[in-house]
């Protein structure tokens, strides 16, 4: 279970580097129940609407690159497995300015016919600290 789900990530943080919408929407159920949550919201509530979001997405970036770093996936059950992970974008938009952001990722997968699928996720976002005047940044 571990090898098949850390394949899956593999092929997914590809998908989403190559802002291949209809690919990357592929990755996730297409259960009532499917759920994905940034930063405290709800943003996602359908696989249609992740594929829409990278949809309009993909045409204001020149690349994205996407990392997973050290990807920890645990069996929970036959069939479902949760994995955690800190993740990073690397983002550029289409007239070559280059941002990015980090953070962690909870998911929780489950396998169908057609392979492993997220039925949940939430993303939280580093937030930079402010440093007082005369420290040093951790």
């Amino acid at each position: 279970m571990v090898d098949s789900v850390t394949s899956m990530l593999t092929a997914w943080r590809q998908a989403v580097s190559a802002r291949n919408a209809d690919l990357v929407a592929k990755f996730y159920a297409d259960d009532p129940g499917f759920r994905w949550i940034e930063d405290g919201t709800v943003r996602y509530t359908s696989r249609q609407q992740v594929a829409e979001a990278y949809r309009s997405l993909a045409p204001s970036l020149r690349s994205l690159e996407f990392t997973l770093d050290n990807p920890q996936v645990t069996p929970l059950a036959p069939g479902v497995a949760l994995v955690t992970t800190l993740f990073t974008q690397k983002v550029t938009d289409s007239l070559g300015a280059v941002t990015g952001f980090a953070g962690a990722l909870t998911l929780t997968v489950v396998h169908a016919d057609t392979g492993w699928r997220f039925l949940a996720g939430h993303t939280s976002s580093v937030i930079p600290r402010a440093v007082a005047p005369g420290l040093k940044a951790e």
